[in-house]
């Protein structure tokens, strides 16, 4: 039974309040120590919001803030009696004997109107509860945002000074040169990948392209198991293929056995089954997801296990869950959700992606303008890895070769490299040296 209570008081915090504006009013450089940190609505008092309004203006205009020009911006937007009138205004200068704490009560300010937030999202949670919705994984994802969006912003991404970001980044360098020969990102698994990327770091996202038939799964599930395999948990999105295939190609990949033997049943490699047993990965095989439930189910998953990476296999058979007729606005918003959940949940999303036929098959480096429906991939990709192949004739029996370049690295170098395909294991192998050098 829902328990409605009504009698219980908004959370606010008065005294607060009235020392941060007894501060702007009594300190003219008070109002810096605030202003990236408060909002007019985090004060609770219609009077307190109308002087703290009066200070943002002042402060927009470069004028200087105290209580005579606070007084007069009230009374210029006529808002003066109801700010509490001259006499309030000295009230809240008399209250506060120095500003040093004006940084500690405005956080109290804060933290009472994210409260406040968070019942109103309750509220409207509840609200669209009792109207029983038809779109039930709609109604959970606007759930889900209501509660992610208050947490961001209990966060307090507020601006940086760059002293602090210096310091950071030589704590980083720090590190790296006391262990130079570690990446400073997740491992791919892949000497030639690793080598431009220096490893994929949270926050990116990562489109791996190719044309059909060329092995961009084969590579995505590849990089997977590495990756898990240091430890890293991930959670793979498999679009095209079900959780028993999945876990068939996994097998292969930890086996010498070929892939059609292991699927087949004609061979059980309980080796294999026993390394893959226990690595952090975590499959979902709904077909046609949409954008929204893709989102819900990472958040979630994120809440019960620290994910690191999330893996989307491929990102044009994602649904927008809209009637959108134009597909390339479709691609553009699938994308922006994309790039916006590896920086809400601090992982890598590493989503694969096809190749429209412009691309061809003649052998030739693919464009980034061949991607798929995807201007908007080229856009918001931090990395953009292509597969292609020659056109020569593998010999029966040998690893066919696959080139691949990084076409596009926000943060690095770009160039091209050169992988074995093994096609009965669906498994790719690493050419590279262990000398560090360049790829082969």
């Amino acid at each position: 039974m829902i328990d409605v209570r009504t009698d219980r008081q908004v959370p606010f915090d008065e005294a607060a309040e009235q020392q941060v504006l007894g501060s702007l009013l009594s300190d003219r450089d008070a109002i810096f120590k605030v202003v990236d940190l408060l909002r007019v609505d985090d004060f609770f008092i219609p009077r307190h919001q109308r002087v703290y309004a009066a200070a943002q203006a002042l402060l927009e205009r470069r004028e200087r803030i105290d209580s005579l020009t606070i007084q007069v911006e009230l009374g210029r937007r006529e808002e003066l009696d109801r700010a509490g009138g001259v006499a309030y205004l000295r009230t809240l200068i008399e209250a506060v004997p120095t500003a040093v704490e004006v940084e500690r009560h405005a956080h109290a300010v804060r933290d009472r109107a994210i409260l406040r937030r968070l019942l109103g999202a309750a509220t409207a949670i509840a609200a669209d509860a009792y109207d029983e919705p038809t779109d039930i994984p709609l109604t959970l994802d606007r759930a889900e945002q209501r509660l992610f969006a208050l947490r961001d912003e209990s966060a307090n991404a507020q601006l940086r000074h760059i002293t602090a970001s210096l310091q950071s980044n030589y704590e980083h360098l720090t590190e790296r040169m006391e262990r130079p020969f570690e990446l400073s990102g997740i491992p791919s698994g892949f000497k030639e990948i690793d080598y431009y990327t220096e490893g994929f770091t949270t926050g990116d996202l990562i489109v791996v392209a190719a044309r059909p038939s060329v092995g961009k799964t084969s590579l995505a599930l590849g990089m997977t198991f590495n990756i898990a395999r240091r430890g890293h948990p991930v959670l793979l999105f498999s679009l095209e293929m079900d959780a028993k295939q999945i876990v068939s190609r996994f097998l292969a990949l930890n086996s010498r056995m070929d892939l059609l033997a292991l699927r087949t049943g004609n061979i059980i490699d309980t080796d294999a089954a026993a390394a893959l047993h226990g690595l952090p990965i975590l499959i979902d095989d709904t077909p046609g997801i949409s954008i929204m439930e893709l989102r819900t189910k990472a958040r979630r998953a994120s809440t019960h296990e620290k994910i690191e990476v999330i893996v989307v296999d491929y990102v044009q058979l994602i649904r927008t869950g809209e009637d959108d007729e134009n597909r390339v606005q479709e691609i553009a918003t699938i994308t922006r959700n994309l790039k916006s959940l590896a920086r809400e949940l601090g992982v890598v999303v590493i989503g694969l992606s096809q190749l429209s036929r412009a691309a061809g098959d003649s052998g030739g480096e693919p464009k980034l303008s061949t991607l798929r429906e995807g201007g908007s991939l080229e856009q918001d990709a931090d990395i953009v890895l292509m597969l292609w192949r020659d056109r020569e004739e593998t010999p029966a029996g040998a690893p066919r070769l696959i080139n691949g370049a990084i076409a596009k690295n926000r943060n690095g170098p770009t160039g091209i490299f050169q992988l074995l395909f093994e096609s009965e294991q669906a498994k790719f192998f690493s050419k590279a040296s262990d000398d560090g050098g360049p790829p082969a």
